[in-house]
């Protein structure tokens, strides 16, 4: 009788087993190169969504202008660990908001996922989905936010507490609320600079 090498058995064993190669070119390599990667690749990668809240703080409108008003957000997202770069929806006469942060292409939502817009043109068309009533950490917060912003985006003009570096009360600046979904969300009235109120934080 003829004997068969085992060497020709392993042959044959390696000849009839599977590439490996075969699955990774299968449907999940084309799902690996689809529409995420063109996103991932795009020029909001990593950001899909741009977070906003409002302080657990209060304060009069002597903030230190827009850059302490900034700081303020830019600490309490840290001590949330919230990730990214925060800065307050706040305009003074010669600073509109709209000049100083993202305008951003996609969703603006709250920190527990709750949409507020779809884009920065649904963030300044006069209505938002829904109120900014969560602070960093997701504790609702009630009462009103400086802002010395116009439902457009634009600066309210009339004053702006000596652009937020005073306490005065004789002097005024225009605030919103944070439970309105309507323009008074940013646009509602002009309390004493001595007012102690909230800001709102965006995330850029």
């Amino acid at each position: 009788m003829t004997r068969i090498s085992p060497c020709l058995f392993l042959a044959i064993a390696i000849a009839a087993a599977p590439a490996c190669t075969d699955t990774d070119a299968g449907p999940d390599a084309a799902t690996d190169a689809g529409p995420d990667a063109a996103t991932d690749a795009g020029p909001d990668a990593g950001v899909t969504e741009r977070r906003i809240f409002r302080t657990n703080t209060v304060a009069n409108a002597n903030l230190g202008g827009v850059d302490g008003a900034d700081a303020i957000c830019a600490a309490q997202a840290l001590a949330a660990g919230l990730e990214g770069e925060f800065k307050a929806w706040l305009s003074t006469i010669a600073s509109p908001v709209a000049d100083r942060v993202t305008q951003g292409s996609g969703p603006y939502v709250l920190v527990d996922g709750t949409r507020v817009a779809d884009d920065w043109s649904d963030l300044v068309d006069g209505s938002i989905l829904a109120p900014i009533d969560l602070d960093a950490d997701g504790i609702v917060r009630s009462g009103e936010i400086w802002t010395g912003t116009l439902a457009t985006g634009a600066s309210f003009l009339g004053s702006d507490c000596a652009a937020f570096t005073t306490d005065s009360m004789g002097v005024t600046a225009l605030c919103g609320a944070s439970s309105a979904t309507n323009a008074t969300w940013t646009e509602n009235i002009t309390p004493a600079c001595s007012t102690r109120l909230g800001l709102y934080c965006i995330e850029q």
